[in-house]
């Protein structure tokens, strides 16, 4: 070769060379990494912030998990990994309504079918109203039930409670808050109504059904859907806060809950839904679970008749509702007692995020729940938002527990009084004393009495254990303090108590 093109090939393989090095090939692959690790230092922040004991989460693509970590204990003090398995709350209704619009694809029903006609006995709000309630109303929350009704038919933990056909009976005195259709209020109600339904059509349990429409071809095989199931699976207890402390004492599945809460699993079997949600109803192995037509319409947000208010609600997902970059969000959060998830559809991005915690309270729900949110938007490119904290927690927590415990000191220095000999008072000391204490008593039972007229006590105890308990007990003692009190004001003055001005010798 002649020296003139040796050396032109020379300069062209050290012009290659520099060309080659100057590609940035290393900020390029570590930029996914790096996104990561900042999602990682932020979810383990708020965990410690929330001091929620377990964690597990994952970024998801259509062919599935592209990043996954888990941290902390479980409720039997084992390490948390990516197989242990959660209970994800209201997570379970697009997988639900997922399973309910399989059933209308095939054409077993309509999204318009009369409830009533699957359900003769259903009865919510008189016949008159029931029979105008539809299949799509329920999965859309706009049926005219009340976000009250959750606590009057769902979370039923006893061994022998009875299948959802055996709880809208429940239902028929509530009045509903207008014609179907004109009102949006989102409750757990609708979805065990469905449940119905489903089972009514098909002649199978609800969970039975969902297995084997959605999750074992989703590649959930390690689904919770059942009490049987959870036991399979050794479902360790979920965490409560217990005065500020989180204890493992939130155990036990609704066995016909799957519909509206109490469905769960593993990471892996929610990220196998995310990616089922992100290849919109299609299976990797070929086939679907439901078209796409069908996956788009459950995504449509609803709106109310006549007035096309937007609801911010799909058939089984939120839609949208967040701010920007996380505005086109599909999306849905759960919590059942002592667990907690997160599930959002990122389709401009073609990712998810899965998220479960073992902790949760309706107190500190926005607090735990930031978890997600914040971790969805560092996935997004985007900050996460400003630090929700659990004060308003700790501040009703003490502040009905410091309640208590005075008026119970009250209670027994009352008692005290009426063991002792009475001393003469004026009628306006005697009135104020038992205007005061009276006051004083009543505060309990101006929470207490509004709530119990809402949801059965035994329900509040299980979502609320600490604030509860010292509010029955605050509730107690006040009453006992205000019988004493008044038995004090009554009562004649003791002919032995020196008189006064009486000789004293």
């Amino acid at each position: 070769m002649p020296l003139r093109r040796r050396r032109a090939a020379a300069s062209m393989a050290i012009v290659s060379l520099c060309l080659l090095l100057a590609v940035p090939i290393t900020p390029a692959a570590a930029q996914p990494r790096d996104r990561y690790a900042a999602i990682d230092a932020y979810v383990q922040e708020r965990m410690r912030a929330t001091q929620v004991p377990g964690l597990s989460y994952a970024v998801v693509g259509p062919g599935g998990p592209l990043h996954q970590r888990s941290w902390g204990l479980d409720g039997r003090g084992r390490r948390v990994t990516a197989d242990t398995p959660f209970l994800w709350g209201s997570v379970s209704k697009p997988i639900a309504a997922t399973g309910i619009m399989t059933l209308v694809e095939s054409g077993r029903i309509h999204l318009n079918d009369k409830v009533t006609d699957h359900l003769p006995g259903f009865r919510f709000g008189g016949a008159a109203h029931a029979s105008q309630v539809t299949v799509r109303h329920l999965l859309d929350h706009t049926s005219g039930l009340p976000e009250s009704a959750t606590f009057q038919v769902t979370d039923c933990l006893a061994a022998d409670c009875p299948p959802p056909a055996g709880r809208i009976g429940d239902l028929d005195e509530v009045t509903p808050l207008g014609p179907p259709g004109s009102t949006y209020a989102y409750t757990s109600a609708n979805y065990l109504v469905l449940a119905a339904v489903v089972e009514s059509v098909t002649g199978r349990p609800f969970p039975e059904y969902l297995r084997d429409a959605v999750l074992d071809p989703a590649g959930m095989h390690g689904a919770i859907a059942d009490a049987a199931s959870a036991r399979e699976r050794n479902l360790p207890p979920g965490h409560q806060f217990l005065w500020g402390a989180p204890s493992a004492i939130a155990d036990g599945v609704d066995t016909h809950g799957a519909a509206y809460g109490y469905l769960g699993g593993d990471l892996g079997d929610l990220s196998a839904f995310a990616s089922l949600q992100l290849r919109s109803g299609r299976l990797a192995r070929g086939g679907n679970v439901l078209t796409s037509d069908s996956v788009r319409l459950m995504r449509e947000e609803g709106r109310l008749q006549p007035t096309g208010t937007a609801t911010g609600y799909g058939l089984g997902w939120r839609v949208g509702g967040l701010d920007a970059p996380l505005d086109g969000a599909i999306w849905h959060t759960g919590a059942t007692f002592g667990y907690s998830a997160t599930l959002l559809l990122l389709p401009q991005h073609d990712l998810a995020l899965v998220l479960q915690q073992n902790l949760h309270g309706l107190l500190h729900d926005e607090a735990v729940m930031q978890a997600g949110f914040g971790a969805a938007r560092l996935l997004a490119r985007a900050q996460p938002p400003t630090d929700a904290s659990p004060l308003g927690y700790h501040l009703t927590t003490w502040g009905v527990t410091t309640l208590a415990l005075g008026l119970i000191l009250a209670a027994g220095r009352s008692a005290v009084l009426l063991r002792r000999p009475s001393r003469p008072a004026s009628p306006l000391r005697r009135t104020t004393m038992v205007t005061m204490w009276s006051l004083a008593g009543a505060l309990p039972w101006t929470v207490l009495v509004p709530l119990a007229g809402e949801t059965d006590p035994r329900r509040l105890t299980m979502w609320l254990p600490d604030v509860s308990l010292a509010l029955y007990a605050a509730a107690a003692a006040g009453a006992v303090t205000v019988a004493l009190r008044l038995a004090l004001a009554v009562r004649t003055p003791s002919s032995n108590h020196p008189r006064p001005g009486a000789n004293r010798h």
